[in-house]
């Protein structure tokens, strides 16, 4: 067995530890000195505030970049190392905003001598830390909830907490606590008046002595610059409610939001997307919002066999050639059953939809104000009757979450908020309104000179 090698400065931290005794016990009874000294992670002020918080119930709202998750990684640590048999949970509104987490605390495993305390690590089937002292680290998504039932835990760190469903929080995790007394943290940027302002509040609180709260904009990370910053500001505008709620991590009421937070949430589901047909029975449409400038294309395809319907296929890029583009089309019509394919034809999209209406028969939306309102509308309706599924997917909530309208003297005007996108939300639109059609429930309305009746 070849022997391990460690580095001089590996076993110089190993030879203060064994000789300092001050210093090991301030280890175990501070999680900054347990980061810097065994983590080589420097907390920011801010970060160690809220490490070394003892309060039962921690909510922190912050803006993006405050260094949210890197933070909760190194605490969870401290706190495994320093707790034997705990069980620490840590969840995410989806598996990959878990695994972010995990891959830090993996990071600092094994760039640190805490590795010589833990006894397996394990990825599948999901992300899991054991330690020589017999507590434990997992890491896991509440897209299907009915999967961490009955599970108790210690400590909870909900990662992106807004983005977890109300329901889900208080009668799926908060009951895991009940046996051990357990703690949570949770730490979000905000979004919507859900349970993450509810116990915000609670730690503003003196009726509440077991909460604590604290808000950080993004420019409280000392190495976030400010050029960045400045610069969103300017893109987003500093009084938008895209840049106060992401960078200034405020609450702010969206009266113009097209979409209610509570019609996002309810239809997240815990959908695995594939790339391919599930079988041949299945009946699947593709929406298809083509990049322009600056934005992205987006490719959505939904199972529309039945309602609800389920995006089962996602895929979001720049800056391809559009003769790949149409390739990509056409291979995820082909892997799908031949599925029906509706593209935005504006502008750019015509060159490329005669390719595809030549090759597979894709149709074709022309935007128009009054068009766009009507395509819109209907993944609205789709949405509010909870008659649509789709995983967690980071660029399509926010999308949607900031997508907004406003009151013209011609009408109503419907589009992103400014400095964001709606790529996604015109590509989700449109594969809806594809399936609608499809599914014959359009009533068999032609609509801009096609049906798919």
């Amino acid at each position: 067995m070849k022997k391990k090698v460690y580095s001089k400065k590996y076993l110089e931290k190993l030879r203060i530890l064994k000789k300092n005794k001050e210093l090991k016990e301030k280890i175990k009874k501070d999680p900054v000195i347990f980061s810097k000294f065994l983590l080589n992670f420097d907390p920011h002020e801010a970060q160690q505030q809220i490490m070394r918080d003892t309060h039962k119930f921690i909510t922190v709202v912050a803006g993006r970049k405050f260094g949210k998750t890197k933070c909760m990684a190194a605490y969870a640590l401290f706190y495994a190392l320093t707790n034997p048999k705990h069980r620490i949970l840590v969840v995410a509104p989806s598996y990959s905003q878990a695994s972010i987490m995990f891959r830090e605390m993996y990071n600092f495993i094994r760039r640190s001598i805490i590795n010589k305390y833990v006894s397996k690590i394990l990825k599948t089937p999901f992300p899991q830390i054991y330690f020589k002292n017999d507590a434990e680290i997992h890491a896991r998504s509440t897209q299907n909830p009915d999967l961490l039932r009955g599970e108790e835990a210690n400590l909870i760190i909900m990662d992106e907490a807004a983005y977890i469903k109300d329901d889900v929080v208080t009668n799926v995790l908060e009951p895991m606590l009940l046996v051990t007394n357990g703690r949570w943290i949770k730490i979000s940027t905000p979004a919507g008046h859900n349970h993450f302002y509810d116990t915000f509040l609670k730690g503003l609180s003196e009726e509440f002595p077991e909460y604590s709260s604290y808000h950080f904009t993004s420019t409280a990370n000392p190495y976030v610059s400010e050029d960045f910053i400045e610069l969103k500001k300017k893109e987003l505008g500093e009084n938008s409610i895209a840049f106060r709620t992401e960078y200034l991590a405020e609450f702010v009421e969206d009266h113009n939001a097209v979409f209610r937070w509570s019609d996002i949430q309810k239809n997240v589901a815990d959908i695995e997307l594939i790339d391919g047909a599930e079988h041949i029975s299945r009946s699947y449409v593709i929406g298809v919002d083509l990049a322009k400038y600056q934005d992205y294309t987006v490719i959505c395809v939904l199972d529309a066999t039945e309602k609800p319907y389920r995006l089962v296929h996602f895929e979001r890029f720049n800056r391809r050639p559009y003769a790949e583009v149409i390739e990509r089309v056409k291979d995820l019509h082909r892997r799908f059953n031949g599925a029906k394919v509706l593209i935005d034809s504006t502008g750019v999209g015509d060159p490329i939809l005669e390719e595809l209406q030549a090759s597979i028969g894709a149709e074709g939306y022309v935007f128009t104000s009054k068009s766009k309102v009507q395509l819109i509308q209907k993944l609205q309706a789709v949405m509010e009757n909870g008659e649509i599924k789709y995983p967690y997917i980071e660029p399509l909530v926010k999308e949607l979450q900031f997508f907004e309208y406003q009151l013209t003297r011609t009408g109503v005007k419907m589009e992103a908020r400014q400095g964001m996108h709606d790529d996604c939300v015109i590509a989700l639109a449109l594969a809806v309104w594809a399936a609608e059609q499809y599914s014959g429930s359009a009533g068999g309305e032609i609509y801009l000179g096609y049906s798919f009746l």
